[in-house]
């Protein structure tokens, strides 16, 4: 019998063969979507996680889960030598034609198509100054193992880039699914009800980055296995493996951290402690920075507090179209996390109301879902909404960067 880790590969594979989510500009005809790439790029590089361009010339790179290589080409373009692994051989092979049009002639790169569970029977031994993953592992059965092959690939003094989604991030993302599952029995109708639902959210992501509505709708919604980590998590699977947190993307560090220049920045218990109260910007994420603007804490309440936001967000966690989800449950949970932001948020009555009215705009939806109501009805509640499904519909990717000391395994 299969191991159900293969059963999770294969529907992803089939999946995304489909429509390949890490097509940026390859698609395009338009020269100038490769120069905007490059430009978003570096600008995430250089000042979100603080590794600018220079840091990568003359540098060995493996990317696992690379797709198209558009995640990884721009790294070559500073001079990195990489080796581009994914499961999917069609991505491989347009990775191939985009680094032959796009990669600096001189650098040798490399290209395997495996499963990166199986990437010890490919003879590839060698250990890398960076060992990169970015939207992978959510889609993996089991991230733990996926993150210790990727850490096992950095060499002792090397790097580890990692970016994947966010659990409470993405709880607006598996509110969506949710909707489109109550309503869609097959791939046809869900990008059907998609574009009924959430038409703006899809205009917001092709405006950031130019990929094919069905190709957002499939990375989003039709895809089964999104099983996003929590910072803790993510932090927890570092340490698990001897790599030490550096930077983020968006910056998982809150306000208050830190008592001076000589205090430790690598304190690794704070972070997971003060993860809720980030976790909690980015569940709500409408307008942008500006959001975090009225937040302050209780934390006398925040531990209770952070219980809360991870069981209610637990709940909604990898979504599939087979899963029984309980709606009075699920109405019960953020019941009382609203109850509990109001007490961790009692200093910013602003922030608090802010809060509270999105928990309501929530509790308004699973009402509606289990009254079995129509898209067209749901699409008018959608309309009448503040916060939930608007704007930034939270934060959906985040980026990490470790370190690997001489002294890790």
């Amino acid at each position: 019998m299969q191991p159900e880790w293969r059963n999770v590969e294969a529907a992803t594979l089939e999946t995304f063969q489909n429509h390949r989510p890490s097509e940026y500009f390859s698609h395009l005809s338009d020269e100038g979507a490769f120069v905007d790439h490059l430009a978003r790029v570096e600008d995430l590089y250089r000042f979100g996680l603080c590794l600018p361009p220079e840091f990568f010339d003359g540098k060995t790179v493996i990317d696992l889960g690379s797709g198209t290589g558009e995640n990884s080409i721009s790294l070559a373009v500073w001079g990195a030598s990489c080796t581009l692994v994914d499961l999917n051989p069609e991505a491989i092979e347009r990775a191939e034609l985009v680094f032959d049009r796009r990669a600096p002639v001189g650098n040798r790169h490399r290209f395997i198509a495996s499963s990166l569970f199986d990437l010890a029977e490919c003879d590839l031994d060698e250990s890398f100054d960076v060992a990169h993953s970015r939207g992978v592992f959510t889609h993996v059965k089991d991230k733990a193992k996926a993150f210790r092959i990727l850490a096992s690939y950095a060499r002792p003094g090397g790097y580890v880039i990692y970016g994947d989604r966010n659990v409470c991030g993405g709880v607006q993302e598996m509110l969506q699914r949710l909707c489109i599952y109550s309503i869609a029995k097959n791939t046809d109708e869900m990008i059907q009800v998609a574009e009924t639902l959430f038409w703006e959210d899809i205009n917001a992501s092709q405006a950031a980055v130019p990929r094919t509505r069905e190709a957002i709708i499939f990375d989003r919604w039709v895809i089964q296995q999104q099983d996003d980590p929590s910072i803790s998590e993510v932090l927890n699977m570092m340490a698990a493996e001897g790599i030490e947190y550096v930077s983020s993307w968006p910056k998982i560090e809150f306000a208050g951290r830190g008592t001076s220049t000589y205090t430790p920045p690598s304190n690794l218990n704070a972070l997971v402690s003060g993860s809720a109260l980030t976790e909690s910007l980015w569940m709500l994420m409408r307008g942008g920075e500006e959001d975090a603007q009225d937040c302050g804490v209780d934390s006398d309440h925040l531990m209770s507090y952070a219980a809360q936001l991870h069981e209610t967000a637990g709940l909604l966690r990898n979504l599939q179209t087979s899963s029984n989800v309980d709606q009075a449950q699920l109405r019960n949970s953020f019941v009382q996390l609203s109850e509990r932001t109001l007490q961790v948020w009692d200093a910013r009555p602003a922030w608090a109301t802010k809060a509270e009215e999105f928990y309501k705009e929530v509790d308004h939806l699973l009402l509606a879902l289990s009254n079995e109501e129509s898209a067209t009805d749901l699409r008018a509640l959608i309309d009448s909404f503040d916060w939930l499904f608007k704007g930034h519909v939270g934060v959906r990717h985040v980026d990490y960067v470790g370190f690997k000391p001489a002294s890790s395994p």
